[in-house]
């Protein structure tokens, strides 16, 4: 019995350190993104976007090497869980639109773009071509798809 209740506090003790760190660390994350007051124009890998007011952006962006493609990617998160990824692939090398089609995608224009709109791991994404560069935009629903697309 006695090795019981030691055992419950224990798990007790663990579980609030465990929450303070947690907490620790979200409020440090939060303290690195600077949220924009303001809807904000970005050139990203030389492309245009726009940032919805409230967001910010994460400073890891990421460099990746996918299929032989070489690119950036950038992320904005806003205090609701909202999310925008940009995905800049540089050497498209003039690659067709349909090489960026995914299952189940649609073909479908956006702000005077055609590209392939589909949803995957809870975002919904746009890509496109532009000026011979693939173009790939995530977002947490359609209508952020509309204001960051340029």
């Amino acid at each position: 019995m006695i090795y019981r209740i030691l055992i419950m506090n224990m798990i007790k003790v663990f579980s609030v350190i465990l929450f303070a760190c947690l907490l620790i660390g979200m409020v440090n994350a939060s303290d690195d993104i600077n949220y924009f007051n303001n809807t904000t124009n970005i050139t990203f890998e030389g492309v245009n976007f726009t940032i919805p007011q409230g967001f910010g952006e994460l400073k890891d962006s990421q460099d990746f090497n996918d299929l032989g493609s070489e690119g950036q990617t950038c992320f904005y998160i806003n205090e609701a869980h909202g999310e925008i990824q940009i995905t800049v692939i540089s050497d498209w090398m003039g690659m067709s639109l349909d090489e960026l089609k995914k299952d189940g995608a649609t073909k479908t224009k956006l702000n005077g773009h055609e590209g392939w709109n589909y949803t995957e791991n809870n975002l919904t994404y746009f890509a496109y071509v532009e000026n011979d560069t693939g173009i790939l935009v995530g977002a947490t629903n359609q209508t952020r798809l509309f204001e960051v697309v340029l």
